[in-house]
Formats: structure tokens, C-alpha cells, sequence
């Protein structure tokens, strides 16, 4: 099993439309694949077509329960497609921050509990929220690797430089397991100038670890309004086959790190 977390602590670059479709893709290749909503928005938990409001156990039980008696196997929702699995979230959760102040290893609430999954998932998705608090901390640690969605705008990397920072003081203090980030670039304009000059920089930021870009797509947004995904929504579109190749990517990175280990990027990098 993998975990993945999709973060960046900027709102808007596209981190629940990557998450959700990421998965779909990824469970159409015959994976069995969980998302994780970590977002108090519920967005990833909308997007998959689920009401928020209609689960009795959501994640924020999970991180809050002092008692340690809430089980992760009795909120794992099952979508419709095969293969595809969601742990929701609702606004309840934007109090977890505080509600998990006083909790023993608060940052290590999520990490454990994915490791009670009774189903053997091949990859676990976590949506991460738009900050670089409590829950994001929580999916790091969980993570074994960072994907860093960023849009190929104008002052992008700005925000990446403290998801960074945040990631090698975690880094630091797993070294028996380093998380390893990969960049992701989305929203991209091929036509724009200022896309181009963005990309090369994320490229460059990344290098060797950069997915090729996820451009601008007009079927993606809407697929989150109605509640699909994409390959729901429009299997064809060009957004539906920059995520098949994200999936393809994603999964080729795993079967080469069988045979040839970890990359890790140094400090420095």
C-alpha cells in the first residue's frame, strides 16, 4: 500500500480535482483505491458525488476521538466504481485544529489508523486542507510520498518553499523513511508566455521528480460541479487523459521503485 498526500497549502491550484480523478484513473487500471478527505470543506467528499452531511463517522471522529474506540474500517464509503473508496469529511472538522491540541501524538493520529485498514488498498489518497497545520502535519507523516500540486501561474513557487520547509523538518525526523515530493503542475496554458516560463521553474524546482502537466480543461470543472469525476463525466476530454497519464505515471514511479529503491532529493535540493 501507498499513501500519497496531495497538498499545497494554497487554495484553488487544483489539489481535490487531482486527488479525486488521480483516483479514478488509478482504480480504472484495476487498483483498489482510497481517498482520503482531509479538507473541512468536504470538497473531495462532494466531487465523488457523496452529501457530507449524510455519514454518522467522518476522519474528523477518527482524529478526534480521545478514546481511541473509533474505527477507520466503519467509515470507508464505496463508490460506484470498482476499485474506488472514500473516507469523507464535513465542516466538522474545521475545529479538528484545536480539538486535537491536547491529544497525544496529534500528528500521528492519521498514520496509525491507516495502518488498521483491514482492506489492502494499493493506494491511499489524502486531500490535504489549503494550510500547513495540524492536518496537513497529520498527512505528511502518514505519507510516504508529497505530491506538490502546483499551478503554472505567476508567484506559484512562492507557496511550495514553505510546504518544502515543512516537509524536511518531517523529514528529518523519520529518516529511516524519508518522504520523497513530487511536483505536479496544473492549470497549465500551453499557448501563455507566463505558463511556460512557470513550468520550466517547477521542472527545474523538481527535477527529476515532475509529472507532466495537467492543462486547462473546462470538463474538469465542470465534473466537480455535477459531482463526477471525470471519466464519469467525459471519459474522452482532454482532462480525462492527462489524469490517465498521471495514473500511468504514478504507478510506473512504484513498480520502478521495486526494483531499484527510493530517490530521495538531498536537502539542498
Amino acid at each position: 500500500m501507498k499513501v500519497i498526500a496531495i497538498a499545497n497549502h494554497k487554495g484553488g491550484v487544483g489539489k481535490t480535482t487531482t486527488t479525486v480523478n488521480l483516483a479514478a484513473c488509478l482504480a480504472e487500471k484495476g487498483s483498489e483505491v482510497l481517498v482520503i478527505d482531509l479538507d473541512p470543506q468536504g470538497n473531495a467528499t462532494s466531487h465523488l458525488g457523496f452529501n457530507p452531511n449524510d455519514f454518522e463517522l467522518t476522519i474528523n471522529d477518527l482524529l478526534t476521538d480521545s478514546s481511541n474506540k473509533v474505527d477507520i474500517n466503519n467509515m470507508v464509503a464505496e463508490h460506484s466504481t470498482k476499485g474506488l473508496y472514500l473516507i469523507p469529511a464535513n465542516l466538522a472538522m474545521s475545529r479538528a485544529d484545536l480539538s486535537m491540541s491536547g491529544l497525544i501524538e496529534k500528528d500521528h493520529r492519521l498514520r496509525k489508523s491507516i495502518k488498521k485498514l483491514r482492506k489492502d488498498f494499493d493506494f491511499v489518497l489524502i486531500d490535504c486542507p489549503p494550510s500547513l497545520a495540524t492536518l496537513s502535519i497529520n498527512a505528511f507523516f502518514a505519507a510516504d510520498d508529497v505530491i506538490i500540486v502546483v499551478q503554472t501561474q505567476p508567484m506559484a513557487l512562492d507557496a511550495v518553499n514553505m510546504i518544502d520547509e515543512t516537509l524536511f523538518e518531517i523529514y528529518s525526523s523519520r529518516p529511516d523513511f524519508p518522504i520523497v515530493p513530487y511536483g505536479l503542475p496544473t492549470m497549465h496554458d500551453k499557448l501563455t508566455t507566463v505558463s511556460k516560463t512557470v513550468l520550466n521553474a517547477i521542472n527545474e524546482k523538481f527535477n527529476p521528480n515532475t509529472f507532466s502537466p495537467i492543462h486547462n480543461n473546462v470538463k474538469l470543472k465542470e465534473a466537480s460541479g455535477y459531482g463526477k469525476h471525470i471519466l464519469e463525466y467525459d471519459p474522452v476530454c482532454a482532462g480525462a487523459t492527462d489524469y490517465r497519464r498521471l495514473a500511468k505515471d504514478v504507478i510506473k514511479v512504484y513498480e520502478n521503485e521495486k526494483n531499484e529503491g527510493r530517490k530521495y532529493i538531498s536537502r539542498d535540493s
